[in-house]
């Protein structure tokens, strides 16, 4: 393993440690300020509104998901059984940020869908 591998996992471990700790935080903030506005006598479900902005994120990460899994079928194929690139890293590359689009849009579209049926 070379410098670069070194660094990506250090990357890596540093961005979960990060994202466990602010999703700790923001979990606890959540709760504290829920707690607080049920103590006041207000109406908490302010807060179902703010959680059902993000309900559809997981289908959304799953299609995206999908898709780069999908892009890098599509990579090995175009560069293993076709000619259409020299470079096997140009053929991932492309076809990873092609078909990871696509299912951004598809997943946008099921979105707007979803949200229309009132669903």
């Amino acid at each position: 393993m070379g410098p670069i591998g070194a660094v990506l996992i250090l990357l890596i471990i540093f961005g979960s440690i990060s994202g466990v700790i602010l999703g700790l935080v923001q979990l606890t903030n959540r709760n504290k300020e829920r707690m607080a506005i049920i103590s006041k006598g207000a109406d908490p479900s302010l807060y179902k509104d703010e959680f059902m902005r993000y309900s559809n994120l997981p289908l959304i990460a799953g299609i995206f998901l999908i898709g780069i899994a999908v892009g890098i079928i599509v990579g090995n194929l175009l560069y293993y059984r076709t000619n259409a690139f020299q470079n096997e890293a140009a053929s991932y590359f492309f076809s990873i940020l092609f078909f990871g689009g696509v299912s951004l849009l598809l997943a946008t579209y099921i979105d707007r869908r979803k949200k229309k049926s009132g669903k």
